[in-house]
Formats: C-alpha cells, structure tokens, sequence
C-alpha cells in the first residue's frame, strides 16, 4: 500500500494541517499521564506530514525513549485493526481529531516503519553524542574517539591526578595542599585531590578561569586596632566569670594574632546578629560591659578578614588544581581517544553559543522543525545551551536578521516536566530552570496536569495533606522573620514556597482502594543509632514478607535513601524467604564464584600476597593441574581476559547453583565487553567487575532500590523504611554564583561552615543560601518521589524520633496533624484506607 496521504485523508486531518501547534510547556504531576500527553504531541506533528527526521523527541533514559517510540507504532498499529474500533476511537481522542480515518493510521505506520532509522526518539546522551559527530573538527576531538562509562572516568580521573602531582615540584604541591586545606595537614594527598575533583571539576570547566577568585576579603585592622582592643577587653570588669573569662580569650588571641577559631566563636555570632538587630551584645544571657564596642568591631573584622582570607586562598587553590587537572585529563583522554558525556555537553555548550540553527541543520543533514523534550526539570544549564537554539527555531523564538527561505515550514514545541520531581541536582540539574526556558520563549502555553491516573484517592488525599501543610513543622518558622545571613532561613522559604505552590492532586480512579499506614519500630535507649535503625529494617522487612506472602501476585517497592539501605534489606528479606531483587543490579562479586575467577586474576597481578592464592587454593580451581599466578597470566596473554574468564568459569559451572551459574555466565559476558579496550593491568578489570551493577534476569515481585532509581517507575505498594535521616545530607563541596539559570556561573567558592555565612557580602549570602534553598527543595521532591510511586498502598516505617527533628519522618508527621506522639515506639502513627485492599 502507498505510504502518501491521499487528499481525502488529507481533508479529513485538516484541523491539524492548517497551522502550527502553539509552544507547549506542560507541568505534569506524578502518575497524570507524561507520556500519554507526549506521545499524543508526536502523532499530531505527524498527522500534519512531518518527516520522521524532522522530529527530535529527548529524554534522559533508554527505557523511557524505547517506551516511547513503542506507544507511536503500538497506538497506530492498533487503530489500524479493523476490528479494534475501540482503539481508533482512543486514538482519536488522544490526538484530538474525531474524524480520523483508520487508512491514515495504517499509511502512518508503515512510513514510520519504513523510516525508523530516521526517528530522532533518544536520550540527551545520545543526542549529544549524535551532534558531536557533526561538528568534529570545531569540538576538536580526538579520531575514532569511543564514549567512557562512569568506572573507565574515575579511573582516568586517577591516572590525571597522578600525573599532575608528579609534575609538580614538591615545595609548588606543598603550597596548594596548604592552600587547599586552609593549613591542615592531610594524610592522603590523592584522597584530598580525587574530592576536589569530583567535586568541583564539573562546574569549574563551565565558567571563565577567573570564577575561582570572584570572592573578595577585606583587609584587617591595623596592629594599632587590635592591640586597642585587646587592652579594653583587658580593663573591662563584668561581674560574671564566664564574661571575663571570654573577654580574656578574645583578648589572647588578639594579641598572638592567631584568629583562626575565631570563625566559629559564638561571641563573634553575637555581635554580627546584634549589629544586624540594633541591639547590645551578649553572652549567653549576660550583657557585655558598656564601652566595648569599637573592640568587639576590630575582633570582628579581624574573625572576617582571616575567614575570608583563607576561603579567597583554598579558592585560588581550587581554582589552580582543577586548571592542571583539566589539562591533565584532556591530554590523556586525547591519547586514549576517549570522551565522557560531560565532555561533550560542556565542549557543544560553548559551541552552540555561536552557532546558528542553518549550520546544524546542514550538519545533520536535514533541520529539526519540531521538538519535544520529556523530564525537563533534570536539564543541565549547559544542556539547556545545547538545545536552546533547536527549541528556539522550532518555537519561532529565534532572531534572525536574515529572511528565513523556510518561514512557510511548519514548527512545533513541546516541553514538559515536573519540577516537584527534580531529584538529580547532583549531576547538574536545575529544577528553576523549567521557569527561565518558559520566560525565554515567547508565547509559551503552559498547562498543568494534576488528575493522576495511577494512585487510588487515599494516597492522593495523604499526598495533599503532607505537601500542603509542611508549614505545620518547625523548620517552616524562620521564613518571614530570618536573616540572609541565616542558613535556616532559606530552608525555611524553600519549605514554604514548596508548600504553597504545591498544586491540589486529583485521583482518576475515584472508586479504587489505597491503604496508608505509618508506624514507629522498637525504641532502642541507646547511644549507638545503630541499633535503632536496625530494628527499623527489621520491622519493614517483617511487613514486607507478611504482605508478600498475603498478596504474591502484587508488585512490591521497598524505597531507601541510601545503597547501604538497599543491601541491608535484601540481606533480611532474603532470611525471610522473599524473592527479591534489586533495581540497577548488585556489583557480580555477590556471588562466590565470581569472586573465586577475580582472586585468580588478582593472584596472576600480585603473586607476593598470599590472600589470593589462599583463596584460590581452597576452592575447586585450586584442583587444576597448574593453577598458579604464571599459569593465570599464561591464560591471559595467550587466549586472552575473556576466554580466560570463560575457562575459569567453565570449572567452577559444574559446581555452581542457578544463581552463581548465572552470575559467572554475565561475568563472560562483561570480559568480553571489557575486551576491547583492556588495559595491561589485571586488576582493571578486577575493579571494574567489583564496581558495575549488573541486574538480574529477571526482576522479583518485591524489589528493592533507592527513591532515585524508582523514578519513572510503580509499584503496587511501596514500603519507606528509611525516613529518618537528615532532610539535606552533606554541604557540597563548592558554590556557584550564577546570574542567570540559564547561563554558566560566574563565580565559585569553597563551602563555607552555614556559622560563619555573616562574614559574606549580600551577593555571596544569597549565593550560599541559594544552594541551601535547592538542597532542601531537592529533599522535598525526593519524598515526593518516594510518596507518589504506589498504585494502591503505602506503608511508611520509621524510627521514634522528637516531633521537631528535622527528618522526612517528623516532617510528614508534623504535616498529616494527628495527635499521636512519634517519639514513642512500636505505635501507629497515621492510617487510612481499607488494609486488605489487595483483596479486592
């Protein structure tokens, strides 16, 4: 059959074909149908006649550009059937045409068929790596270059580091680790490196080599100054001894200039928040004697100038280190012919700045009309540059002085995201960033999405109670009445604002069962939390298995903050009798027989160390006639690592259960993967096996993963076993300064200790506080991930904690306003719902 629309199909489509689709940004709520509202967005933009290769569709998994790539063909292909008049008239709905004829979608379906390679359907990595390959030449990269994975970067980011500490002479690497350190002396030096690395390097290749020293300190006072105020420290008479104790500290160290605990002495706080209140200074409850104040100035300036003194330097430092590494790691990769993903995102950021969309449409051989980007809320400011001049083409936001030949062209597009679902601001996301793109481009539509079509109205209705009442809790209070000097005080607006934009959640399935149920485990008097968090995991395994047991046909999802988490569930499950697996895969060395073939290797790369060939020699490998570190390594240079593995392998198989036969068979199948780009070194190998999380076959009806990997996914029931830690976790280890969201930062700084945030200038305070305000955001939006992933039950198991903790648990408790104590063990909290709903 023709592929052509003929001209009665064509009349029949005219309500597309008459002009463009307005620019769309779409806020889409957990569960309220995403990729339903993007799919249907696709099918209209070809219904009008666009050519496959027109069209780019983005995403940020494989899993998520696979499903949507088989919703086009499998809602076509079931409009198509004659004899599925339901379907059509789905179909019809969905892209909003009442009159569309069952032969367009069949004609539909086998042009896309026919042109499948040309469907730009892809993941931002692959998009990426897509247009460096148009621009080799202007992102200078290296010939027949291959994409790195995260284990083949960290150990590259090794071999840099100690290539650049080698080229230094030791009295220059003395003066940066000084620097770096602030003067504390560290015991690892690479250690110390590989965290400023992995930390930092990032966002430093993105601004100008001078963001490292954006952050100006001031002079201290004068010799004259400060013995001044020493001396009327010195003549002060207080009548308390704890005042004139710490009038005589301040004055020791005054006189030894030695200010370097003054950064985090509480006098100095409260002379910087009486200052800022228009109030007399004190200790504790003590006022200070009259007449101190021009002293207790110099103590202050001379705490603020060596704070920031010593910040200005681990800055420069910083800034130093990262400029030799990056040197360091581009000449390596250069040699190897390799690239990270971030490599190319931060090279076509800068090359797409001055780049105009005709040269990309002449380097991929044909222009993008239309473009659609799905979980936009997790787009880097430097991919946002990347696609800024694609999005503004198709949307007609581009300025172009010159008359466009292509104006009669059809464009289109299509945004959509959540960002109360921003949870990977560790890679770079930036959630404000959804508001900036829809102010950029002109005459945007955008749309919420709030009716959920997943969770039953009992989670929905808990989902409204919890994110519209977190003013309940404590940590809400310092909002209107805080400082800008104050930490608390942007996690308190981050709280708020989260809460009062919070959106009412609308349940589809009105008439569907949901359960809810919050709990306490055991309360364990004890100083070690150890033991408490351990009769947490033990409870929620314990529920676990007894709904496992009563409902095995439900899917199950046990959602932990932490890796350690995941491991110490799946350990207790597993003592249970439940069948459970891990999302994203467990490293191969859970299983003896994997670890017997890496001991080999490991004995043929250190035959000194008795570990290996002890192990080796009690297990049945230790029975091949031979078996030593020269044999293994005859093995390895002759057929090489992967029939090596296969050998090996092959001895232990005979021995082996399922599992463990398994396992050895996904070991050969990464040693041959590995192959190819082998180092000389065995134990490479060995590390990248101990690293790499490889997943079952086959996925158990409980399975157990952090809240990031359940993105995207649903579950029957979810259990939370883990929320009690803290809300924000650990500072960063650097803050940018950015002007605009949408644009590479302007400067960078160390963190600073949230105490001494006073000694900032209002630029850097809000600078700091900005960040403070996201990490606490981004932990709202990770419980609300966590929250919103069940279909029909949710059970929330938690340790007795007080009710102003500063913890997902006390927050959500604080929110929901019941009257029960969370401090008490072994108690119902909160339940609603029916708590045999799989029953029905």
């Amino acid at each position: 059959m023709s592929t052509e629309i003929t001209s009665h199909d064509r009349s029949a489509s005219d309500v597309f074909l008459d002009g463009n689709l307005p620019p769309v940004l779409v806020r889409a709520s957990a569960g309220t149908g995403k990729t339903y509202r993007l799919t249907a967005r696709l099918l209209q933009i070809l219904f009008q006649g666009a050519a496959p290769e027109s069209i780019l569709a983005t995403t940020f998994t494989r899993k998520a550009a696979g499903e949507i790539l088989e919703r086009i063909l499998l809602t076509l292909a079931e409009a198509a059937d004659p004899d599925n008049d339901a379907a059509l008239e789905d179909l019809r709905r969905q892209v909003g045409l009442e009159t569309l004829p069952r032969s367009l979608c069949l004609q539909l379906l086998q042009r896309l068929v026919a042109n499948i390679h040309r469907i730009r359907i892809c993941t931002l990595d692959s998009l990426f790596t897509q247009l460096a390959k148009s621009f080799p030449f202007e992102l200078q990269l290296p010939p027949v270059w291959r994409l790195t994975d995260e284990i083949e970067e960290a150990w590259l980011r090794e071999r840099a580091i100690d290539s650049m500490v080698s080229m230094l002479q030791p009295g220059e690497l003395a003066t940066l680790l000084a620097m770096l350190s602030k003067g504390e002396t560290k015991r690892s030096i690479v250690r110390e490196l590989i965290q400023i690395v992995s930390g930092a390097y990032t966002k430093s290749r993105q601004t100008a080599s001078e963001a490292w020293t954006n952050l100006d300190a001031p002079t201290a006072p004068d010799d004259a100054a400060l013995t001044s105020a020493a001396g009327s420290f010195r003549l002060s008479e207080p009548p308390q001894k704890t005042v004139r104790a710490k009038l005589d500290a301040m004055a020791e160290l005054l006189e030894t200039r030695q200010f370097d605990s003054l950064a985090t002495e509480t006098l100095i706080k409260n002379y910087a928040k009486a200052k800022r209140n228009g109030e007399s200074t004190k200790l504790g409850r003590s006022a200070l004697p009259d007449g101190l104040d021009d002293a207790l100035g110099a103590l202050y300036a001379a705490a603020r100038s060596n704070t920031l003194s010593l910040l200005a330097a681990q800055n420069d430092a910083t800034g130093q280190v990262l400029s030799l590494y990056d040197g360091q790691v581009a000449q390596l990769k250069q040699s190897l012919r390799t690239l990270g993903f971030d490599d190319i995102a931060v090279r076509l950021a800068k090359q797409f700045s001055k780049v105009d969309h005709r040269s990309i449409s002449r380097r991929l051989d044909g222009a993008i009309d239309h473009v659609l980007l799905d979980e936009f809320q997790d787009t880097s400011p430097a991919q946002w540059q990347v696609l800024r001049p694609l999005a503004f083409r198709s949307a007609d936001a581009a300025i172009d002085p010159d008359p466009d030949p292509e104006a009669a062209v059809k464009r289109s597009f299509f945004c959509v995201g959540d960002t109360k679902q921003a949870i990977y601001g560790w890679r770079g996301g930036v959630a404000e960033i959804f508001d900036a793109v829809s102010a950029e481009i002109g005459g945007v539509e955008s749309i919420e999405q709030n009716t959920s079509f997943r969770s039953s109205p009992v989670i929905m209705d808990l989902i409204n109670r919890v994110f519209k009442n977190l003013t309940r809790h404590k940590i809400a209070d310092a909002a209107s009445d805080g400082h800008d000097a104050d930490k608390a005080t942007y996690e308190a607006r981050a709280v708020t604002q989260f809460a009062k934009r919070f959106p009412q959640h609308v349940a589809f399935k009105a008439s569907l069962p949901g359960y809810v149920r919050m709990e306490t485990c055991e309360k364990i008097d004890s100083r070690d939390g150890a033991e408490t968090t351990q009769a947490c995991y033990q409870l929620a395994a314990q529920r676990i298995a007894e709904l496992s047991r009563a409902a095995p046909d439900r899917s199950i999802g046990v959602l932990t903050r932490t890796n350690k988490g995941v491991a110490n569930l799946i350990f207790l499950l597993e003592q249970l009798g439940v069948d459970v697996s891990q999302e994203g895969g467990n490293p191969l060395v859970d299983s003896a027989a994997v670890d017997l073939v890496l001991s080999a290797f490991m004995m043929a790369e250190h035959p000194a160390d008795g570990r290996w060939k002890f192990h080796v020699d009690h297990s049945p490998l230790g029975q091949v006639e031979g078996m030593s570190a020269d044999y293994v390594r005859d093995l390895v240079t002759e057929v090489g690592i992967a029939r090596a593995v296969q050998r090996l392998a092959a001895v232990l198989a005979p021995v082996c259960g399922p599992r463990d036969t398994t396992r050895l068979k996904q070991l050969a199948q990464l040693a041959v993967a590995y192959e190819p780009n082998a180092t000389d070194r065995l134990r490479d190998f060995v590390r990248m096996v101990r690293e790499k999380r490889v997943e079952r076959p086959q996925s158990a009806a409980v399975r157990v993963m952090t809240v990031h990997q359940s993105k995207g996914l649903e579950f029957d029931a979810v259990f939370l076993p883990e929320l009690d830690g803290k809300l924000t976790g650990q500072p960063p280890l650097c803050i940018a300064d950015s002007r605009n969201l949408t644009e590479p930062p302007v400067g960078l700084s160390r963190f600073l200790t949230s105490e001494a945030w006073h000694f900032l200038d209002t630029r850097w305070r809000k600078a700091f506080g900005r960040d403070a305000a996201g990490k606490m955001t981004e932990a709202l939006c990770l419980l609300y991930v966590a929250m919103t992933r069940p279909r029909q039950a949710l059970y929330m198991v938690v340790q007795p904690c007080k009710p102003d903790d500063k913890k997902p648990a006390a927050l959500i408790h604080a929110a929901l306003g019941v009257d029960t104590n969370p401090s008490e063990g072994e108690t119902v909290l909160y339940e609603d719902g029916d708590s045999n709903w799989y029953e029905h």
